[in-house]
């Protein structure tokens, strides 16, 4: 997989699938240059998902 730091020319290349590598930088392991910070930066105590009606409400209908 490759990806491109989004505000320049620079590319890095990963030998993993793209939900493999989000879920690497979303547990703090991966090995990145872009995204590594991020764990640092917010310090997750633990991952959590809502489902939309959660996020946005349930819908009125």
């Amino acid at each position: 997989m490759l990806y491109n730091e989004g505000r320049g020319p620079l590319w890095e290349a990963h030998d993993t699938g793209c939900l493999a590598f989000l879920m690497a930088v979303l547990a703090g392991t991966a090995e990145t240059d872009y995204f590594g910070h991020l764990h640092e930066v917010l310090k997750p105590t633990e991952h959590r998902f809502e489902t939309a009606d959660e996020t946005l409400g349930a819908s009125r209908r």
